[in-house]
């Protein structure tokens, strides 16, 4: 499990992540150490570190430390990115659809 370095990277602390799970330090600091996390509880960790389950599943994501202590997700960066452009797409459209609509309300005053 990736838990401790998304957990890090995302600058929580282990008693951060705790009290958003409403679980105990040691708990989540045996989870870290063993992987051992039941379906519920990684959906819960997911949610909270805004990621995956198969981000965080060994094997399926390779972390990166580029030295300055920050950790990268090496494997879903070009998807994320992908990802990103195509909801910065989404918003351009909606916020130049909104403008639309705007003017033609204004128009009918």
């Amino acid at each position: 499990m990736k838990i401790k370095r998304l957990r890090a990277f995302r600058g929580m602390t282990q008693d951060g992540l705790a009290r958003a799970l409403g679980k105990s330090r040691s708990l989540v600091s045996f989870l870290e150490r063993t992987g051992s996390v039941n379906p519920y509880t990684l959906n819960e960790i997911c949610s909270i570190l805004q990621t995956r389950p198969e981000e965080l599943e060994p094997g399926l994501a390779a972390w990166q430390d580029d030295g300055s202590g920050d950790y990268r997700l090496m494997a879903a960066k070009d998807e994320l990115i992908e990802r990103l452009k195509e909801e910065n797409r989404f918003l351009r459209e909606t916020i130049s659809n909104q403008w639309k609509l705007f003017r033609e309300l204004k128009q009918h005053e």
